[in-house]
């Protein structure tokens, strides 16, 4: 038992030995503990292994960090994301995040969990900021607007270089002694010197009668050497009779000095046309719109194609091809054929006389075709109407303006007196509100040409140098165009004026035309209604389809044989027209050609005209 025991006590450790046992396994289980603890908390080695060769030896906190601490702009960051450019793929920030373990860079990483919606917004905003860079090239590929021409295009007005102080003194002392010699109570108060005349104020003394003044035109002429003066008695507006001399040199005037005055500038109207310089210096010039129509006239070489040209480049200078258009009208062939493709045409310019009375018929068209849109809409006029269809307040465009040129009228009257004179008077008393006007030239002023009814539907006139008196009193209804001095020299008659003034008229070279063409050419291309090749068929077509054409081919066919004489007797028309149907029928291939006094044979029968008939229905 004894030794059981010592065995037993020898087995079993005493209890100071089991305390340090379990102290020791405590130990060990802490021991074992920390082993296990220490991987989870520091895990730097694992991390590394993995993150330094994508992080390429940066602190992962440095990665995630940088793009929210520096802001840079939206442009860098799309730079750095999109073309992957800096040495930080997408996948190196995707694969670094996950991995951070403190809790404010965990904050970070949820932060830039939603980074990918920030970034479609950086790309959404880019692309926004691209397309608008887009869409300014894309303004910039497509074709620029119209732009009015520049000045420099035009020559440069010549400096006065002569001082014509003395010879002014000498005319006015002159006249003061013309008077006295025939015991007229006159005298020089005011003088004003124009480019090409010079006026002299004379006014009379009290109860001097103006006749006497007036009565001694061929005295003052003789006493000033003059080649021909004009009496204007009395000046309107003032109480002085003028007496107009020409100067001892005339001065050109360029449209380029009219154009740059501000009286032309400020003028809002796009059917501004300049005209020249008055007696005392100072621009003219008119509105199209307040005209509204206009009458040019004068002998050859007077200046009247010159007018015209300042005109229409004035036009050009102030109008866009959307505002104005031009219908030109040439019978000359040569005046106006340099402004052939211009963008302001409603078609080339007609040469053709017969096509020219069809282009007038045609705007006699438009002019109904637009009053039908007026009434439509409620308005009065084309502004209110243009400003009616800008508003969207109903559909449609917007209607430019109509400025017909003629520049020979008597060509026309010949030809086709009736259908002319016609068309003209329609479009001069309604066309005005629709924004339809017409100017007429013409080198012969007589009453066969400017007929009164047409000179009573043009309020405005323009009168060059003429032949006689009664020229003169054919285009403006006074005498005094008969003493112009040519070379541009004109009296301008405005609408709702009884006096007119006289203007020497701009000089417009062929060059300065040339020029202004070509720069307006590249602008636009022109985008014609109707061309004259259209209105000649449309013309023959009209003429060659009679309305007894079918009643005189049942006629012949019932007949059995065709003449024109039989045709005349039947429809009881004139020979001119039977024989333009008998001719029909034989280019048709209904008749026989003739058989000298025979009568012609009738080549259908009444089964194959009915059946003709059928085919043209």
């Amino acid at each position: 038992m004894e030794r059981h025991a010592a065995r037993t006590n020898a087995m079993q450790p005493s209890m100071s030995e089991r305390v340090e046992n379990k102290s020791v396994h405590q130990v060990e289980e802490k021991t074992m503990q920390q082993v296990v603890v220490e991987p989870q908390v520091e895990e730097k080695p694992v991390q590394q292994v993995v993150v330094e060769p994508q992080v390429e030896e940066k602190p992962v906190q440095q990665v995630v960090v940088e793009p929210q601490v520096e802001e840079k702009p939206m442009q860098q960051v799309v730079v750095v994301v999109e073309p992957q450019v800096e040495e930080k793929p997408m996948q190196q920030v995707v694969v670094v995040e996950p991995q951070v373990e403190e809790k404010p860079v965990q904050q970070v990483v949820a932060e830039q969990v939603q980074k990918p919606i920030s970034s479609t917004e950086v790309e959404e905003k880019a692309y926004v900021v691209n397309q608008r860079e887009n869409d300014v090239r894309n303004v910039l590929q497509t074709p620029p607007t119209y732009t009015i021409p520049s000045l420099t295009l035009l020559s440069i007005p010549q400096q006065a270089a002569l001082d014509n102080t003395e010879w002014l003194e000498e005319q006015k002392e002159l006249l003061d002694t013309t008077f006295n010699n025939f015991h007229v109570g006159a005298h020089v108060i005011n003088v004003s010197q124009g480019p090409a005349v010079t006026r002299f104020e004379v006014q009379p003394d009290p109860g001097v009668k103006v006749n006497k003044i007036t009565n001694l035109s061929d005295d003052i002429k003789l006493s000033l050497a003059a080649k021909d003066i004009r009496i204007e008695a009395p000046i309107p507006g003032k109480s002085a009779i003028g007496i107009e001399v020409p100067n001892k040199e005339s001065k050109p005037v360029f449209l380029r000095e009219i154009l740059r005055s501000p009286v032309f500038t400020k003028s809002e109207s796009p059917l501004t046309v300049a005209l020249g310089l008055d007696i005392s210096g100072d621009p003219i010039v008119t509105d199209i719109r307040k005209m509204p129509h206009g009458l040019i006239a004068g002998a050859t070489g007077s200046g009247k194609s010159v007018c015209i040209n300042a005109i229409l480049t004035s036009i050009l200078y102030k109008a866009k091809p959307h505002e104005v258009k031009l219908m030109l009208i040439d019978p000359k062939m040569v005046e106006l054929a340099p402004y052939n493709s211009v963008p302001h045409l409603v078609a080339p310019v007609i040469t053709d006389v017969k096509a020219a009375t069809a282009a007038l018929k045609w705007a006699v068209e438009e002019m109904e075709r637009r009053y039908e849109l007026f009434a439509h809409a409620g308005a009065r006029d084309l502004t209110r109407y243009n400003t009616i269809v800008s508003e969207r307040e109903i559909p449609g465009e917007t209607l430019p303006y109509i400025v017909i040129v003629i520049d020979e009228l008597a060509d026309l009257m010949m030809v086709a007196p009736g259908d002319v004179e016609e068309a003209i008077c329609r479009i001069a008393q309604k066309a005005r509100a629709c924004g339809i006007h017409l100017l007429v030239a013409t080198q012969r002023p007589s009453v066969d040409v400017i007929t009164g009814l047409i000179k009573s539907n043009i309020p405005t006139r323009i009168a060059f140098t003429v032949s006689s008196q009664v020229d003169s009193r054919t285009i403006i209804d006074i005498g005094g165009a008969e003493k112009l001095l040519g070379r541009g020299d004109m009296l301008f008659l405005g609408n709702g004026t009884s006096k007119p003034v006289r203007v020497q008229g701009v000089y417009v070279s062929d060059d300065e035309i040339e020029k202004t063409v070509d720069h307006v050419k590249k602008q636009m291309k022109p985008n014609y209604l109707f061309k004259q090749e259209d209105l000649l068929a449309k013309t023959e077509q009209a003429e060659s389809e009679d309305e007894l054409f079918l009643d005189a081919c049942q006629f012949v066919v019932e007949q059995g044989g065709a003449s024109t004489s039989s045709v005349q007797r039947k429809f009881r028309i004139g020979y001119n027209r039977a024989a333009r149907l008998i001719e029909e029928m034989e280019s048709q291939g209904i008749i026989s050609e003739a058989r000298g006094t025979k009568p012609r044979d009738v080549l259908i029968s009444e089964d194959e005209f009915a059946a003709m008939q059928e085919t043209n229905v």
